[in-house]
């Protein structure tokens, strides 16, 4: 029997998802574009589009990138930022250490 995607994705996740595939959708209505001709621009399906606007968990991040790129969307995402990430790695970065000179002791 298959699984449903929902069954591995939290909800937190498949909020996102769905707000990214209202953006998508708000970004094709202003344009005028069917979801057709959308997902011919995109390169995928139709019904992957369909699934997509309807904010599928199981859709590829190869298609929503090329969705967003197509809207131009995508530098939205370039926007993205992890400060806290970003702090815990600065923290954590080590110096190279100063080399020492080699030991006289020779075993």
């Amino acid at each position: 029997m298959r699984r449903s995607t929902t069954d591995y994705a939290t909800l937190a996740a498949q909020k996102t998802a769905k707000h990214l595939g209202q953006m998508v959708k708000n970004a094709r209505l202003a344009r005028g574009w069917t979801q057709e001709s959308l997902a011919e621009r995109a390169r995928v399906s139709p019904a992957t589009m369909n699934r997509l606007e309807q904010g599928g968990v199981n859709i590829a991040l190869g298609t929503w990138l090329s969705a967003f790129e197509r809207l131009g969307l995508l530098s939205k995402l370039d926007q993205l930022r992890d400060p806290v990430s970003e702090a815990i790695l600065e923290g954590t970065k080590t110096k190279r250490p100063i080399r020492s000179k080699p030991s006289d002791l020779d075993f």
